[in-house]
């Protein structure tokens, strides 16, 4: 069973996905594509340029917990249209800043519904699901979100993807997934950290070395990172690296739940000696 610091850390990796793609949610779906020179809108089009402003206005205010201003928008998207599956995404993400999963889901659902192309609110979907520990269903939204070759956030939806496959012990495909993400974006610092974690767990100690360094790169150290490069380390024979590690551990993330166990096992050790 995976420890409450894996599970969190491994949630927040998809949690992150959505936090970037919730800034990215338009209505480029498949309702709400126009082709109209601007000087020559129907009455249709009009409508359709206004309720994509509402929705993006909306998610605006989401992304900054103005809730009243949030839904505001979104009601009057949906007054234009209430089948619109952004606005339906929308509501959502809304419903789910409120810890409401029953709406939230509810509108997710609509959102596909009307739109099954709908990838952003599918990888939402998915986080949202993955947030519920539904984690088989979130694995199965992020598998066919990962299809559309021409997603965006294509590479966040793989590293969430391998979250969910090592939740449900599948770390064969947690890896290739990760090794996906890689493919696509190498400059994304989420999947490095999951396979040197990945290898250190099966003994490979060079290739978790490996995937650490390239994380290290790229992204700042984590209570996390920080905590399995003491292990690295170790199993090295690096004490200095150890020493390292373990202090700056301890002097940039003194709370953390890897720091506890950095001290218990930097006693056990000592105990040992």
């Amino acid at each position: 069973m995976l420890s409450h610091r894996v599970r969190r850390g491994v949630l927040l990796a998809v949690v992150a996905a959505v936090a970037v793609g919730c800034s990215t949610t338009t209505t480029t779906t498949s309702s709400t594509l126009t082709t109209s020179s601007p000087d020559k809108k129907s009455a249709n089009e009009r409508r359709q340029e206004a309720l994509a402003n509402y929705v993006q206005v909306a998610l605006g205010y989401i992304g900054q917990g103005n809730r009243d201003q949030a839904r505001l928008n979104l009601l009057r998207a949906l007054e234009i249209d209430g089948n619109s599956p952004a606005a339906h995404n929308g509501m959502a993400l809304l419903y789910q800043l409120e810890k409401d999963p029953q709406h939230a889901e509810e509108h997710f659902r609509k959102a596909l519904r009307y739109d099954g192309g709908f990838t952003q609110a599918r990888n939402n979907f998915g986080v949202f699901l993955a947030t519920q520990k539904r984690y088989q269903e979130a694995f199965d939204q992020f598998e066919i979100a990962a299809r559309d070759v021409n997603y965006n956030l294509r590479p966040q939806v793989f590293v969430s993807l391998g979250v969910m496959a090592k939740k449900l012990a599948r770390p064969e495909v947690a890896r290739d997934a990760w090794e996906r993400a890689i493919a696509l974006d190498p400059a994304l610092p989420g999947p490095y950290l999951e396979l040197a974690e990945y290898h250190f767990e099966r003994n490979d100690f060079p290739m978790a070395k490996r995937f650490l360094n390239a994380h290290g790169r790229l992204a700042r150290p984590s209570a996390r990172s920080l905590w399995l490069e003491v292990r690295v380390e170790d199993a090295f024979g690096n004490g200095d690296g150890v020493a390292s590690k373990g202090l700056a551990l301890r002097k940039l993330f003194p709370y953390a739940e890897e720091t506890v166990e950095y001290r218990q096992w930097s006693e056990r050790r000592d105990a040992a000696r």
